[in-house]
This record gives structure tokens, C-alpha cells and sequence, in this order.
């Protein structure tokens, strides 16, 4: 401060409240905080972002960002990705929601979410890729297959080769046909009522 260097001692302009000044100070009026200086709160602003980034770090896990990612990209629904997938945590629907929005338009977060999915093993990748949920595309193509026929692993076969576009890369003739069997079993065939 300029008035220390002139022997002075430098007197901060808004000491800290103290209880004890309620009585005094009642009267007199209270002097607006000072503006903080940009690199101030651009400080400020980064030590909150990663504190940000570590809190998200410590539940959100690769598995989990990737399947969220496969997920929403399956469904484009937030909701249905909160209903139907089974994440390492129990997040609620907001969690996943601001999880989402930070792997797209936070770059720190997403950079480093990046880097701890790209150190996951093949296996594991496979894994996660076959718990993606189905999409209502995929789903609707299931429907036409119908209750009453017996279908077989080559009836599912034919459905993924007539329709590459559809179904998810990873999809395979036995989870097209477990599926379906649950589709059977909710009655959500187009042949059911």
C-alpha cells in the first residue's frame, strides 16, 4: 500500500465485523466492500472450479462417464439415463444432469474425465458398451418381432445385419434377444395388448 512505504501503517478500509461493535456501529454507516481486482476473482474462480473438479473426480468414475455418455447418446434423455442406469454411485437426476453439462462445456473436467476413460481397459470398455441402454429406435425394431414366433439367435442376427444403422455398434444377437424377451414379458410387443 502507498502509505506504508511513507511510514505509515496501512489500515485495511473494512476491518472484519465483530459482534462486539453492534452497538457502535448502529449509527454509523458501513462502507461498501471494494471491487475485486479481475485477478482476483479470476483466482478465486479457478480455486472454486477445481474444487469443483476434484469433488466430481472422487464420485464420478470413468465407467461411469463413459456409460453416462453411451447412454445419453442412446436415449437423448437425461431422465431415462437416470431411471435406467445402474452407475458405481447412486446420483439423482441433478447430479447426472450438471455431470452431463460439465463433461460437454467444462474443459477442465472434460479433459481430465477424457483422459481417465482413454486408460480403461478393452474388457472393461466392453463391459460398459453392453449395459448401454436400448433405444427407442432400436426398440421399436424389437416390437415387430412377434410374441407368438420363436425366435432364434438368427433371427436377431438378420435384424442387426438388415439394420447396422440402428443398433448400437456393440449389440449382439443374444442381448437383442434377451431384450426381447423382456420386452415379452411387459407386453410391449406389437402383438401384445
Amino acid at each position: 500500500h502507498p502509505r506504508a512505504s511513507q511510514g505509515e501503517p496501512w489500515r485495511d478500509p473494512n476491518p472484519p465485523f465483530l459482534p462486539s461493535q453492534v452497538s457502535k456501529s448502529v449509527s454509523t454507516p458501513i462502507a461498501p466492500s471494494p471491487v475485486p481486482t479481475p485477478g482476483l476473482a479470476k483466482r478465486m474462480k479457478k480455486s472454486k472450479q477445481s474444487l469443483q473438479v476434484t469433488k466430481d473426480l472422487g464420485r464420478w468414475k470413468p465407467a461411469d462417464d463413459l456409460l453416462l455418455i453411451n447412454a445419453v447418446l442412446q436415449t437423448n434423455d437425461l431422465t431415462s439415463v437416470h431411471l435406467g442406469v445402474k452407475f458405481s454411485c447412486r446420483f439423482n437426476l441433478r447430479e447426472i444432469q450438471e455431470r452431463w453439462y460439465a463433461l460437454l462445456y467444462d474443459p477442465i473436467i472434460s479433459k481430465l474425465a477424457c483422459q481417465a476413460m482413454r486408460q480403461l481397459h478393452p474388457e472393461a470398455i466392453a463391459a460398459i458398451q453392453s449395459k448401454v441402454l436400448f433405444s427407442k429406435a432400436e426398440e421399436q425394431l424389437l416390437t415387430k418381432v412377434g410374441s407368438t414366433s420363436q425366435p432364434t439367435l438368427d433371427t436377431f442376427q438378420e435384424l442387426l445385419h438388415k439394420h447396422p444403422d440402428v443398433f448400437y455398434p456393440s449389440r449382439t444377437p443374444k442381448a437383442l434377444q434377451l431384450h426381447w424377451q423382456l420386452m415379452k414379458q411387459y407386453y410391449l410387443l406389437d402383438d401384445q395388448t
